[in-house]
């Protein structure tokens, strides 16, 4: 991308984004309240239209000195973030990082910043489904805190991070100390690439603090100059607050894969993702969705893009599970359908010297 933190630049580097996501959704099963189920923080409505996300970048950097600023509105800040302080809830980012050796890229970067965890962004475009994914919508889209990096080569990528906690901007109330993370990236060849990325730190479980401990692991291959399939293991670990010799575990597994029918202009992609949570640590048990979480999640979509910056979308899942988690009217249920149109527009302005 041209607006981007992790890579090395040229020489003042000038870049500029505007994108903005507009979308339809179909869902048969007709909710109650007109929302999605309360595991998604993207598209959140249901049979209704919205913006997803509107969202403005500028990037400047030099040999020596990088910065990112960034502004958003729409259905997903305002889901995503809503137990952030109201006063930042439209910052998409806000960081700047130096370069700490002239002849190697090794980087500190500090501010606000997409997260270092998971294969998929928030912006839409950028991912290979129309939506995200259960895994994507419950683990950090974003992190604050500091981030040393280092690319010995074009093959290698690592990364340690100390951070205000799971997702936080600011540190929420009752939680004690930072968080701490890691990534590691090999890029073997340009048609492989294999991830692992770790947190450690505080989080919540119904308002009580305690230690969680993340693992993000994906693989990415080019099957052919048209394909690509990507593999990806996600499991956590969290202390119970009220009794510190129990942990509660929960993984999902994802697997996607795209084909490009005519290159530039036509994609399809396909998703099945399995995601448990047994003990209910990432929405506690105060929220509607029941205990043992546990579910199945297929979908299909596919884009077309007319025109530069402009990209359409439809894409249908299915989602089910052994325990009702879905409204069907004012009762749940034990399986959705849903259905999505998306129409998203990128705008991108880079200048080097």
């Amino acid at each position: 991308m041209a607006v981007s933190a992790a890579n090395a630049q040229q020489k003042d580097s000038f870049a500029l984004q505007v994108f903005t996501e507009a979308y339809a959704s179909l869902i048969p099963n007709r909710p109650f309240n007109n929302k999605r189920p309360a595991f998604h923080y993207n598209y959140t409505k249901a049979n209704n239209t919205g913006i997803n996300l509107a969202l403005a970048r500028i990037h400047y950097s030099n040999n020596m000195f990088r910065t990112n600023f960034g502004m958003m509105a729409g259905d997903y800040p305002t889901a995503n973030l809503a137990d952030e302080a109201s006063w930042t809830r439209n910052f998409y980012e806000a960081n700047a990082g130096f370069k700490l050796l002239k002849h190697r890229e090794l980087w500190v970067d500090a501010g606000l910043m997409p997260s270092h965890l998971g294969i998929e962004t928030a912006i839409g475009r950028d991912n290979i489904t129309a939506t995200r994914s259960i895994v994507a919508d419950n683990s950090p889209y974003y992190e604050t805190g500091v981030r040393f990096s280092y690319k010995p080569s074009d093959k290698w990528y690592m990364a340690l991070l100390a951070t205000t906690g799971w997702q936080n901007i600011t540190i929420p109330g009752g939680v004690n100390g930072a968080g701490w993370g890691m990534q590691l990236t090999y890029t073997p060849s340009t048609k492989f690439i294999i991830n692992h990325s770790s947190f450690i730190g505080e989080a919540l479980v119904n308002e009580r603090s305690g230690t969680r401990i993340y693992f993000n692991h994906y693989a990415a291959l080019a099957l052919s100059n048209r394909s690509n399939l990507t593999l990806g293991w996600d499991i956590g670990f969290q202390e119970n607050p009220l009794n510190v010799n129990q942990t509660f575990i929960w993984n999902g597994f994802i697997g996607l894969y795209q084909y490009q029918l005519k290159p530039g202009k036509w994609n399809v992609g396909l998703r099945y993702e399995r995601f448990i949570d047994n003990n209910n640590v990432l929405f506690g048990t105060a929220s509607t969705i029941p205990a043992n979480f546990n579910l199945h999640h297929t979908s299909v979509n596919i884009d077309w893009k007319p025109v530069n910056g402009l990209m359409l979308r439809a894409e249908a899942n299915y989602k089910d599970s052994p325990n009702p988690l879905f409204y069907k009217g004012n009762r749940l249920t034990h399986n959705q359908f849903a259905a999505f149109f998306i129409v998203s527009y990128n705008f991108q302005y880079s200048k080097k010297r």
